[in-house]
């Protein structure tokens, strides 16, 4: 979900002095713990998500070599490379909740991550894992709209507004399921933190049927943000982070969060079942929930922290890592965070299955 032109205009002195006087942060003799540990730490994720000055810095600091992939593309495509081959893996939310169930993912080695405590408790009570006892989040992000005011001709404010006529064809939709009818389902004045199988249904319906017509322009992920920028479209679903970036080089895209609401998913952290270095796992996350570690990587990333105190410690820094704790799209407020919503899952998991496999077919080949 990231975009690729971020490392331009990023600077890395932040990731080297965020590294400074972490080693001893998780105590104890860890040779005589029964969880799985080697000497070298396998990790899956998402493309650009990381600071890469980071990896190898943490990987030093905890004596590790660090294998990092960034082959996790999409939620779908993704689950195939899942499994015991990789000590973390950084799904989206709804697929977490999956894996867990399924029994697919361990318990966290809790007492190899203090740090477990600076979970911002937002996060923690998700029906699927209350407490985060088998994940924790990296990076969160809104989904809502972005635009650009000169092609539009207008303020766009709702839901409505991306099935307008006056932008037929000049919209582009984000492929992932739980985003596009949960974000339907808002303008349809339904709960997609509590979804039904009809409700979802009769957002799909007119997903289906405003496709059919041409409403959209294309199916995409991060795509939109190249889409925008060279004006091929008007509007878009838009992921915040990637807004975010978007706007060092177009400060006149707009992004807006619709008066209906708008989505909130996160990508988070679990170990495989079967994970040859649990015990690696935990101290890499342990070293990420560090808030000066997360602020760093909050500056190259620009995605909602997950992490408390990451706001207060940008703020320290001054300068442009102060204004990004004034970023309401990195560090949303009560009353905004009010008006978002994390997908909550149908009662029936066949019913979920075959809703995402029948919108599977508006996503390209």
């Amino acid at each position: 979900m990231r975009r690729l032109t971020r490392r331009q205009f990023l600077g890395r002195s932040a990731a080297a002095a965020a590294l400074v006087g972490l080693t001893g942060c998780v105590g104890g003799a860890l040779e005589e713990d029964i969880v799985t540990a080697s000497s070298q730490l396998r990790v899956l994720n998402w493309s650009e998500y990381i600071d890469p000055d980071l990896i190898d810095g943490v990987g030093a600091e905890l004596g590790l070599g660090i294998d990092y992939q960034e082959l996790w593309e999409d939620n779908y495509s993704g689950q195939d490379l899942f499994g015991s081959q990789w000590d973390i893996v950084t799904p989206t939310n709804w697929l977490a909740a999956q894996y867990i169930g399924e029994g697919a993912v361990q318990r966290l080695p809790v007492e190899f991550i203090p740090n477990h405590a600076n979970i911002d408790p937002v996060f923690l009570t998700n029906g699927w894992d209350r407490g985060a006892r088998f994940h924790m989040p990296w990076q969160s992000g809104i989904t809502g709209i972005a635009y650009d005011p000169e092609l539009t001709g207008r303020e766009l404010t709702s839901v409505s507004d991306l099935f307008a006529p006056d932008l037929r064809g000049r919209v582009a939709m984000i492929g992932e399921m739980r985003e596009a009818v949960g974000l339907v389902m808002l303008g349809n004045g339904d709960d997609p933190a509590r979804p039904t199988s009809g409700q979802a249904e009769a957002a799909y319906a007119e997903l289906l049927a405003a496709n059919d017509a041409g409403q959209f322009h294309s199916w995409v992920f991060n795509e939109f943000t190249d889409l925008l920028s060279s004006g091929q479209v008007a509007a878009s679903m838009a992921w915040s982070g990637d807004v975010v970036q978007l706007q060092l080089e177009r400060p006149d895209i707009q992004f807006v969060i619709p008066e209906e609401g708008a989505i909130q998913w996160f990508d988070t952290m679990v170990i495989p079942t079967g994970s040859a270095n649990a015990q690696g796992a935990a101290r890499w996350m342990n070293t990420f929930y560090d808030p000066v570690v997360a602020a760093a990587n909050t500056q190259w990333v620009q995605y909602i922290s997950p992490v408390v105190g990451v706001a207060d410690e940008l703020r320290s820094l001054g300068g442009e890592a102060a204004e990004l704790a004034d970023n309401p799209l990195l560090f949303p407020d009560d009353e905004t965070q009010r008006r978002l919503f994390i997908w909550g899952g149908l009662d029936s998991t066949a019913d979920e299955q075959d809703l995402d496999d029948r919108f599977a077919g508006f996503l390209p080949e």
